[in-house]
């Protein structure tokens, strides 16, 4: 009030002409001095999400049951909270959340359902997207120690050097906590579930308990490529001594890497994890087993889920027995897959069409962690 009381006796020595002027502004600064600022008015509003805790560890556990936890939040800010979007780190764990929007000092839970698969000590994470400004993402993350109640061997099944028209064979072994186990179906899903097969092997005569054996087959007429899919074992057993029977699906990958005539350095255009707005660059080497001479007549992307996908194609400086095979293509968002197939033709008989599929993933930072 001091700058005002300086005012009045200034526009006391002041003209008649510019007193009125004077006393409006001395008004003004009188109402302004006298107008109350309430607390929560200085205070920006928004929102603030806090857990009560961030982790959850199962313990021991088996992989024959399906796990439940929920992870409690309240917005303990002056402002709406918005949860945009809650995201799993991976398939064996399902997010849940009833709403998005909570009023300040509302409380509430996410939660989740965790199957797990394989053993030993694991860690999944679920990541939530949110707007508060101080922690717009947060981790949360479930724990468990897990005992695999049927354990295969070998846990993937990988025909590498196939070749077409002649196929292969190979063993599973399958172990179970309970010792009388039974395996009750033996089959195979995937893409490419027709090119394999799977048989129960009998156990040795007077062999009752125990483990069981299952021959996977990779058939002749397998298409030249790399070919993926998956055996599934359902067996019936008891979890502990004086449990009950369960039913279970222990999974195997198989995979085959079948070529002829002609052959390539890679299974698949492996793209890796690139930034948005970047172009990435991805070469593959196809060669003539036989060092012959061949001609790569066309590459295209098929069903690719990148607008622009090109593959350019050129003899290579190595010699006629090769070519380079060139992948390029610029994906636009975050967390956008990149994926489809480079279908190529030649004129090399019975692979005069062949395909390579392409894998990858757009996601932001995917710079900053990669080494220079």
């Amino acid at each position: 009030m001091q700058g005002i009381g300086w005012l009045c006796v200034y526009a006391g020595a002041m003209t008649s002409s510019r007193l009125k002027t004077y006393w409006i502004l001395l008004a003004a600064l009188s109402a302004l001095a006298c107008t109350p600022v309430s607390a929560e008015a200085s205070e920006a509003e928004a929102s603030d999400i806090q857990f009560v805790s961030t982790e959850h560890d199962f313990g021991a556990i088996m992989d024959v049951n399906r796990y439940d936890t929920a992870f409690l939040f309240t917005n303990a800010g002056n402002a709406p909270l918005v949860i945009e979007q809650v995201k799993a780190g991976c398939g064996c764990t399902t997010p849940a959340l009833a709403k998005k929007v909570f009023a300040p000092g509302e409380s509430s839970e996410i939660e989740v359902s965790f199957k797990p698969r394989g053993g030993g000590r694991q860690t999944k994470r679920i990541t939530v997207f949110t707007n508060d400004p101080d922690e717009p993402t947060i981790t949360l993350a479930i724990k468990a120690d897990i005992t695999p109640f049927v354990t295969a061997t070998p846990r993937m099944v990988r025909f590498q050097n196939a070749r077409t028209g002649s196929g292969q064979q190979a063993v599973v072994q399958l172990e179970a906590v309970d010792p009388d186990f039974s395996i009750r179906r033996a089959y195979v899903t995937g893409l490419a579930a027709k090119h394999f097969s799977a048989q129960v092997l009998p156990r040795p005569e007077g062999i009752t308990t125990g483990p069981w054996n299952v021959l996977v087959s990779l058939s002749p007429q397998a298409p030249w490529g790399t070919q993926y899919a998956t055996l599934n074992l359902d067996v019936l057993g008891k979890p502990t001594p004086d449990g009950e029977p369960v039913s279970h699906t222990a999974k195997v990958t198989v995979n085959a890497k079948v070529s002829g005539t002609l052959t390539a350095n890679a299974t698949m255009f492996q793209i890796g994890i690139v930034e948005p707005g970047e172009t990435f660059s991805k070469t593959v080497v196809l060669r003539h087993t036989d060092g012959q001479p061949f001609t790569v007549l066309d590459a295209v992307v098929q069903k690719g889920t990148v607008d622009g996908m090109k593959v350019d194609f050129m003899p290579s400086p190595a010699g006629e027995d090769t070519w380079l095979l060139v992948l390029t293509g610029t994906p636009v968002r975050t967390e956008q897959s990149i994926r489809g197939e480079v279908d190529i033709a030649t004129d090399v008989d019975g692979e005069e069409r062949i395909s390579l599929r392409i894998g990858g993933m757009a996601r932001a930072g995917a710079g900053r962690r990669t080494s220079p």
